[in-house]
């Protein structure tokens, strides 16, 4: 390992990519990715992704009763590293497991103490005892708690009180008139300001001394589109949520040619959250990195496909959001209630994924139903319900006791994914049986009461589409 190269990781919760204004970027020094994808959309699995090099599918850490290993990435940092974490989001505490591998693991629960803390470490950084410091902010994620009012008035001291705080109605914006979703918007860009001046703070820092490899990144972004039931975090897996910044800061002890191989893959290829710590541990010079699923930035594929996923989570398009297993927080007593009905009748958690390219996006969510007293066209006509009430406009499948959605985009000339290429002509099943093979979509199906991943072209060989209204 070559002495004296410390790494700092600075993620910003809940910040969406085209939030980063101005950019962090530095000729020569700060390198911007033009895609990073998150592997989930909200906090604890996409973090666990970052910290594990794991990607969501594998590790499947959607609640803190999950059993999760060590990570590999963590452990394996010389021992001469000293492993330090402050973190600012309660699903993050040491219940989340994550700590395991870090010599400190400190969650802080106001906004400004983290950056203290990492400033203080910061300047007190030696050379013989280098430092891995994980810096975990969420001001840009609580945009809806009173505290973001300040940072709308510093934001926009001629607008003063102007902010408007969602408080328990984050999750459906329930109530809320179209001036008053204007100012959500605007309330979460100067809880984003804020957040990416803080991080600029600490930085500065970092590039002063001249010997961190430094990184900023986020976890996942913010639905902000209230017309299209595109609100809030989790239970879908648009590019609103899965699209991050990500900034790589070197200092000047990196050779040219690392820093021209890693901007050329940043602006070229798709890359992932799991990718981070492989890559800013190598650029650290810690030599061969474990394993995982993430990669050093630049060895993967240019044609590489990110796979991003979800479990815990449900959208719907009356903007109600599924929780399986989780405790509810911000819904009322008849939307835990209707919660409740709807687990009912499902045999499992709902199944998102992602299949990202740079330029495609394949979406896919599944369903799988428990059995149904009653008659056979009862039980479909519960199916179809269903399919009505999921977002956007997905090509329905049924496969035995599943419902698969499809959603197929074009992201160069549709990049808000309003688009579904499957239903847009009466080609639509040959194109998604070419883009399952294209992108290696598996997905669940059931064999003698077990799971079975099985390949997308398989799947709809023995599958039915139905039509909704």
């Amino acid at each position: 390992m070559t002495g004296g190269k410390n790494v700092l990781v600075i993620v910003l919760d809940a910040l969406r990519e085209d939030s980063v204004v101005p950019s962090f970027e530095e000729p020569d020094r700060c390198f911007k990715a033009a895609n990073c994808i998150a592997s989930a959309p909200w906090t604890l699995p996409s973090c666990t992704s970052l910290i594990t090099g794991m990607d969501a599918t594998r590790h499947g850490h959607f609640w803190h009763s999950h059993a999760l290993g060590a990570s590999d990435l963590v452990r394996a940092l010389p021992a001469e590293f000293r492993k330090v974490a402050f973190v600012n989001n309660s699903v993050l505490k040491r219940n989340s497991q994550l700590d395991s591998g870090f010599d400190h693991w400190r969650y802080l629960t106001g906004h400004t103490e983290p950056f203290e803390r990492a400033a203080t470490l910061i300047r007190k950084a030696r050379r013989r005892k280098p430092l891995f410091l994980l810096l975990h902010s969420n001001i840009s994620h609580d945009y809806y708690y009173p505290k973001a009012s300040e940072y709308y008035d510093e934001a926009f001291p001629d607008e003063p009180g102007g902010a408007f705080v969602l408080g328990d109605e984050v999750i459906r914006w329930t109530g809320t008139t179209p001036a008053q979703r204007a100012a959500v918007v605007k309330t979460y860009e100067a809880s984003a300001i804020k957040a990416v001046s803080s991080a600029r703070e600490v930085l500065e820092l970092a590039r002063a001394r001249d010997d961190f490899i430094s990184v900023v990144v986020s976890d996942h972004g913010e639905g902000l589109e209230y017309d299209e039931a595109r609100i809030h975090h989790g239970g879908r897996l648009h590019d609103d949520l899965l699209r991050v910044p990500l900034c790589f800061d070197l200092p000047s002890a990196v050779p040219e040619g690392q820093r021209e191989d890693l901007a050329a893959a940043l602006a070229s290829a798709p890359v992932a959250v799991t990718d981070v710590l492989p890559t800013a541990f190598a650029l650290a010079g810690m030599g061969p990195v474990p394993a995982v699923d993430g990669r050093r930035i630049g060895s993967a594929p240019a044609e590489r496909i990110v796979v991003s996923e979800e479990r815990r989570y449900l959208y719907l398009r009356d903007r109600f959001r599924l929780n399986v297993k989780g405790r509810h927080r911000f819904m009322s007593l008849e939307d835990q209630q209707e919660n409740q009905r709807l687990l009912e009748q499902l045999a499992a958690e709902p199944l998102l994924r992602s299949y990202r390219s740079k330029s495609a996006k394949l979406m896919v969510t599944g369903l799988h139903f428990r059995p149904r007293a009653g008659s056979a066209a009862e039980a479909r006509g519960d199916v179809v319900g269903w399919g009505e009430r999921l977002l956007g406009a997905p090509v329905l499948v049924l496969h035995g006791d599943r419902l698969f959605a499809f959603e197929l985009f074009n992201l160069t000339d549709d990049p808000s994914e309003r688009l579904n290429l499957l239903a847009a002509d009466g080609s639509g099943m040959d194109r998604l049986m070419e883009s399952g093979r294209e992108m290696s979509v598996t997905v669940p199906v059931s064999d003698e009461g077990e799971d079975t991943e099985v390949s997308l072209p398989t799947m709809l060989a023995g599958a039915q589409r139905i039509a909704t209204n």
